[in-house]
């Protein structure tokens, strides 16, 4: 095996360095979409702006983040995409952060695992959330929609206790 070089061993620290930075970003996005869950499920739906500025902001500084990361891993060597190839190449250059560097790995895949079904929870509460509105809605619209006709879909006339308007009953 070659000796660790010191180029490599510097760009292997700012890679480490690097990989912290963005595992807090990852921790506080997971920390977020807890938050949003909560505000979903207790209706909080006034805080929900506030969370999704956050959520954007968190995106974008990833983003960034991961192009950063793609310099520094083509700084190791040319053409690396992944974290794996990393700790390969890493094993082939004798480096003493391997163990390091697979621990951040693993790390990411379950935060990516977490992250995902915490978008999915949140995404299927704002469905439900839509389909309660919506229904709610189409109550409030049909309580107070004109109950002129007295003749039902297929012609017939309608009994006289099918035209009454939600709670609102006229004496007579």
């Amino acid at each position: 095996m070659e000796s660790y070089g010191a180029a490599m061993k510097n760009t292997i620290t700012k890679i480490l360095n690097h990989l912290e930075l963005e595992l807090a970003c990852y921790q506080e996005l997971c920390q977020i979409y807890d938050e949003q869950k909560e505000a979903l499920v207790k209706n909080k739906y006034e805080e929900l702006e506030g969370i999704d500025k956050r959520i954007t902001t968190v995106y974008n500084r990833v983003n960034g983040l991961n192009e950063k990361r793609q310099e520094l891993f083509n700084q190791l060597k040319h053409g690396i995409t992944k974290l794996s190839e990393v700790i390969e190449a890493a094993k082939q250059e004798g480096s003493p952060h391997v163990e390091k560097l697979s621990t951040y790995r693993e790390t990411f895949k379950k935060l990516a695992v977490d992250i995902e079904k915490k978008q999915y929870i949140n995404f299927e509460l704002l469905k439900t959330g839509l389909n309660i509105s919506d229904k709610k809605l189409n109550l409030i619209i049909e309580a107070f929609a004109p109950q002129g006709s007295i003749y039902n879909e297929k012609g017939k006339s309608r009994d006289h206790k099918d035209l009454a308007v939600s709670t609102i009953i006229e004496e007579a």
